[in-house]
């Protein structure tokens, strides 16, 4: 089922949160942009000219690496994802106007404001299940001809849920006989990777074109890699410019996205256990539910038996008592009939707490909610 996430923060709650000592959900915040700047340039590359015009050596460094780590010929850094993926869907489908075939909670249809039809004039195919994975099965019940797949890894409005390999190696299959693109909408592939128990390389390879975030698993500030041929990269290049992307430079978020490579991307299977370890004590707790049960990713929904306005408000009366954020964003669950459903995404900043308080803040929550 589809729900309403804002992507604005009051600026009320950017403040209460800096003021906090613990964080339930990512990575510990850096507090000010000094602090964040100051990180940054103790990196290595920091002493390296700034790039220009995505021409830099720290720039072109970071493609090759990501290039290896996905087992891609050719990668090119962009400041945005939804550009990423609107050059890709264009490249791929020609001159024509698709149809793109997509998951009706993916987030290229919702998160993205359906930019592909509305920018670029594609039509969307939407197919699959709510809470489900694209299966083979959705594909083959469509009487039109796809001119691009596209496969989100996790898929998050489902609850962070992934296909399981083999189907996903017959999505694969199935694509390549039909000579149409696959498309894998990875922003949260670093993650996918400890669930598959495989490569990035290995699971990178059953798609012709992949698209990795920097500033959601690995902390980043902002930017992506699209990866793929040679010949699909250098198409996608005219495209980077037209949707906006040919940043004068980009330095500040390559650097956080190297720093993000070498200090979360190797924590993934730790951060994926904890979650499932945190999530066996949530589902334990009377009237709660956790989708996926078990967490595949290192993320996973909550559904919670109070309405998403009083669970704000419990959230965020604990951040001002006891100094735990716990998040300040409910939509209403599906799952738990008239109540609420939070997102719990572990980073770094599990660090800070031992799951008995997590669970016990979050009591308090529900607790305040009810009244």
């Amino acid at each position: 089922m589809a729900t309403s996430y804002s992507n604005v923060t009051p600026s009320a709650d950017i403040e209460l949160r800096k003021r906090c000592t613990r964080w339930l959900h990512g990575h510990r915040p850096q507090l000010s942009m000094r602090e964040s700047l100051l990180a940054l340039a103790e990196l290595p590359e920091a002493e390296l000219p700034l790039d220009i015009y995505g021409q830099g050596q720290a720039i072109q460094a970071l493609e090759a690496e990501v290039a290896a780590l996905l087992g891609k010929p050719a990668a090119r850094f962009m400041h945005k994802g939804v550009a990423a993926q609107l050059a890709a869907l264009r490249v791929h489908c020609g001159d024509g106007d698709g149809p793109v075939a997509l998951h009706p909670q993916s987030h290229i249809a919702i998160d993205e404001a359906e930019a592909f039809e509305k920018l670029m004039g594609l039509r969307g195919l939407r197919i699959g299940s709510t809470d489900r994975p694209t299966h083979i099965e959705d594909l083959m019940a469509q009487p039109e001809h796809p001119a691009v797949v596209t496969v989100e890894l996790p898929l998050r409005r489902g609850g962070y849920v992934l296909p399981d390999w083999d189907d996903l190696v017959v999505l694969s299959g199935w694509s390549r006989t039909a000579r149409v693109p696959l498309h894998f909408d990875g922003a949260r592939l670093w993650e996918a990777s400890a669930h598959y128990g495989r490569p990035l390389a290995e699971i990178a390879a059953l798609a012709d074109s992949v698209y990795v975030s920097f500033y959601k698993g690995l902390g980043g500030l902002a930017g992506c890699v699209l990866a793929g041929s040679e010949d699909f990269i250098a198409q996608v290049a005219p495209w980077q410019t037209r949707l906006g992307g040919n940043v004068f430079t980009l330095y500040p978020f390559v650097l956080s996205a190297l720093q993000g490579l070498r200090t979360q991307l190797p924590r993934m299977p730790a951060y994926r256990e904890r979650a499932r370890t945190l999530a066996a004590l949530l589902g334990k707790q009377p009237g709660w539910r956790v989708a996926p049960e078990p967490p595949q990713v290192n993320a996973f929904q909550l559904h919670l038996p109070a309405g998403p306005e009083a669970l704000r408000q419990g959230l965020l009366a604990v951040a001002r008592e006891e100094g735990f954020w716990l998040g300040a964003r409910a939509v209403g669950s599906h799952v738990v009939e008239g109540g609420a459903m939070v997102e719990i995404v572990i980073g770094d900043a599990a660090d800070g707490w031992r799951d008995a308080e997590a669970v016990g803040a979050l009591e308090r929550a529900v607790a305040l909610a009810a009244g």
